[in-house]
């Protein structure tokens, strides 16, 4: 069944192309090919997920729900699976916050109903809806696409030479968007009640790996598109005990500057921390108000950028690279390497300090990024003073990672 439902890329490039919107944003294309790509890398780590599943009987059905989480706890795919009489109804998803990228959200959607013919063949009917974002915000409907299918008795059901449909989302009803009852836009992370249940169904392959997992708590939303590794905060200097912060979400009530939180690279099959990103991001939780933690791996899960990010300024930004082993080569400043080079570049001395918006890193080490500065008073409060696009490239030097400025290009200020 896993076969029936996987995403074909060659199908999904063939679409026709939509332009990019005035805001610049991502075109329709992209984003369904990046949903593609997110739906691969989650069925490629399934099999070394934790996996819940629930059973339920009654009226004649019998219902199947399957969650798996990744090794930081945070919700990768969920199915339902309802049987009766009638035939068989499959709904799978994969929900928007996993690309972990706070500047676009996707989701996709899969429905298949399988329905018993009277000549003992079964007809196959699937639909799949992309989620991205439009002018009108994020979690919008932006591709769906139909497959109708009728096999002969004891033919498989495999619906991959079946040509897709593409429907035309301008005569559907604003409410068919049909991800509501999976609670689009809300935080998946695994419950404490859910580890209780135990095996058969719950089962978790990292229970018995000990490793450094006492002394680090993985922030939610940094792991990498393979799940292998994490970004995980580190108990503060002079604290040894994870109960005395605040709250289950370890954020420090008050006096949070004061803390020089390490911040980890962690493998996640060993629970083993690889070494220090040099960043110190104080919580487990992505975001707290204007504060908030980002990550940017690069495809291949070996490179990545974590950006500490506020309201008006990046506080912390840092480039980390991972050789195999794996082996953390270790850690560069992103924000210092940059910083002097970019006031000199658009001819201003450092004010208010650098806002990063990192777009993009690649599997040879290049970095697309925008750098600007944002105004914090008076009249033009809020206003851009300058932006400008930078591809930087990270190289290994005789002592570890170092980053290079390729090119910049100033950014209009609108």
């Amino acid at each position: 069944m896993k076969r029936n439902i996987l995403i074909r890329l060659s199908v999904l490039i063939g679409i026709l192309t939509l332009a990019y919107n005035a805001s610049g944003a991502r075109s329709v294309d992209e984003q369904v090919k990046m949903l593609a790509e997110r739906y691969r890398q989650v069925e490629d780590q399934l099999a070394r997920s934790i996996c819940y599943t629930s059973k339920d009987e009654s009226g004649g059905a019998t219902t199947v729900r399957q969650e798996w989480y990744n090794g930081a706890e945070d919700l990768i795919k969920a199915t339902v699976e309802r049987n009766d009489a009638s035939g068989r109804e499959l709904t799978e998803y994969i929900p928007h916050d996993l690309g972990n990228d706070f500047g676009w959200r996707g989701l996709f959607l899969l429905t298949r109903k399988e329905t018993p013919l009277p000549d003992g063949g079964t007809q196959v009917e699937e639909s799949r809806k992309y989620f991205g974002e439009t002018e009108e915000g994020n979690d919008q409907l932006i591709r769906q696409l139909r497959k109708s299918g009728r096999f002969k008795p004891g033919e498989p059901t495999d619906t991959v030479h079946v040509p897709n449909v593409v429907v035309d989302l301008s005569k559907q009803n604003k409410g068919e968007g049909g991800a509501e009852e999976f609670g689009l836009g809300e935080p998946h992370e695994l419950s404490p009640a859910l580890r209780k249940v135990g095996p058969p169904q719950f089962f978790d392959p990292f229970a018995n790996v000990q490793g450094d997992s006492d002394k680090y708590r993985v922030i939610h939303g940094s792991v990498s598109p393979d799940g292998r590794f994490a970004i995980a905060m580190g108990l503060p200097p002079e604290q040894s005990n994870w109960d005395a912060l605040y709250g289950d979400s370890y954020f420090y009530e008050s006096g949070i500057d004061d803390y020089d939180v390490p911040n980890y690279i962690v493998d996640l099959a060993q629970r083993k921390i690889l070494g220090e990103t040099s960043c110190h991001y104080f919580g487990t939780k992505r975001r707290y108000n204007h504060r908030q933690c980002i990550l940017r791996w690069s495809p291949d899960s070996l490179k990545f950028v974590q950006l500490w990010d506020d309201k008006w300024a990046s506080t912390e930004c840092v480039v980390g690279k991972i050789n195999p082993g794996p082996k953390f080569a270790g850690a560069v400043d992103l924000d210092k390497a940059i910083e002097k080079k970019t006031y000199a570049f658009v001819g201003k001395r450092a004010d208010a300090g650098l806002s990063l918006d990192i777009k993009k890193v690649g599997n040879d080490g290049v970095i697309d990024l925008d750098a600007s500065e944002n105004i914090r008073f008076g009249d033009r409060r809020g206003d851009i003073e300058f932006g400008v696009n930078e591809h930087l490239r990270l190289i290994d030097g005789p002592k570890g990672p170092r980053l290079e400025i390729l090119k910049m290009r100033r950014l209009p200020n609108d």
